[in-house]
Formats: structure tokens, sequence, C-alpha cells
């Protein structure tokens, strides 16, 4: 009893998560998901199936991380830490970019710093965000990171990632909200809904 009292402990994660991961990351993944194109998802699950396991995870459960604030980021490492792909930790006032191993989209919220768009972008409005970017260093250290950060993720994904800008309040700001796998869908739970309702039946059960 002990035993399976520390397998359905919450704070153990890893395989709770994993349960979730069938259940609602995977389905929303492109080659899965019941709304995708039938070409985009036939294209995404023949180049995920002869990838090894590291490769193929972050195109299920992409890693997001905020550009807004890399300055104040000193721990040393190249990548600041990943928050969760959920729309949650998506500010109006922020800049974040999420990966797939493939695609690189960059999201610039409708309240940012202009000075932070200038320093990262090369723009002083969201009004100036183009729909064709590619990637420049400005002299500037927030910008430098910025070109560490991705050259750093193009080294570990092995592959150049295709680099999107995405702005809120078009198509290419849904396009970026549509990676929020932690969200909820309209016939499922969000990743944090579901680790209550597991709680609530553990408890039930225990009681």
């Amino acid at each position: 009893e002990v035993a399976g009292r520390q397998w359905f402990q919450l704070g153990q994660g890893f395989t709770l998560r994993d349960w979730w991961w069938g259940d609602g990351a995977l389905v929303k993944s492109t080659g899965l998901r019941s709304d995708g194109r039938i070409d985009d998802r036939s294209f995404w699950i023949s180049y995920v199936s002869p990838l090894p396991t590291p490769l193929v995870i972050p195109m299920v459960y992409p890693r997001m991380i905020s550009l807004h604030d890399l300055n104040s980021k000193m721990d040393g490492s190249l990548i600041p830490p990943a928050i969760p792909p959920s729309s949650e930790h998506v500010n109006d006032d922020g800049i974040y970019l999420l990966e797939n191993g493939m695609d690189c989209l960059i999201y610039i919220g409708n309240s940012v710093d202009p000075e932070i768009m200038r320093q990262l972008l090369g723009i002083s409005s969201f009004d100036e965000i183009p729909t064709q970017f590619v990637l420049q260093q400005y002299d500037n250290p927030l910008s430098k990171k910025l070109n560490d950060v991705i050259n750093e993720i193009r080294r570990q994904r092995c592959s150049y990632l295709r680099l999107k800008l995405c702005k809120k309040g078009d198509s290419s700001g849904l396009l970026f909200l549509s990676y929020m796998i932690e969200d909820k869908t309209p016939s499922g739970l969000s990743y944090v809904e579901f680790l209550v309702h597991i709680h609530r039946q553990i408890q039930t059960k225990m009681s």
C-alpha cells in the first residue's frame, strides 16, 4: 500500500506527466490533431517516424522560453529555463520563443517595451513587426544573447530551424498559441486540470 501511495504521489511527476502526454500532448501534435490539414499531418508523421526519441520529444512537447528578460538571466547557461507551454504564461508585455526541433517561433505581445523590440528585432513599435524575418545581431547585449540562444538550440537539434515572427491578434499569433499544449481543449483537460482530477481520484480511493 505504501508503494502504491508513492507511485501515485503527485510530487513524483514523471509517470503522471508521461500518462498525460499520451492523452493530451500527443493528440495536440501536428500529426494527430483533428483540425490539421491532411498534408501537414502526413508530412509530420513521415518526418518524425525515423527520428531518435530525443528529437521527437520537442515535436510533441515544445520548449518555450521568454526573451524580453534575457538580460536578467545570468546563471551561466546559454538557454534560459523553459516555461510551460501554456497561454497563462504568455503576457502582452513579453516576447517568447517556442521551438519544436523544426520551427522556431518568436511571439511578440502588443504591449512590449519599444526599447526591448528595438534591441532584439531592430524595430521600434508593434506595427513594424515584419512578416519575413532574418536573424540579425545588433550592437547590444540583448541581441547577442538572442543569437546565442538560437544558435545553441540549432546545435542541440542538429537543425537550422525555420524562424517566424508571430504577433498577437493575427493568424501568426494564433499559430503560436496552437502550440500551447498544456492549455485546455474543447474535448479535454489542461495539464493542470488533469493533475487536479487525478489528485481528487486518489484522495477518493484512499479515504
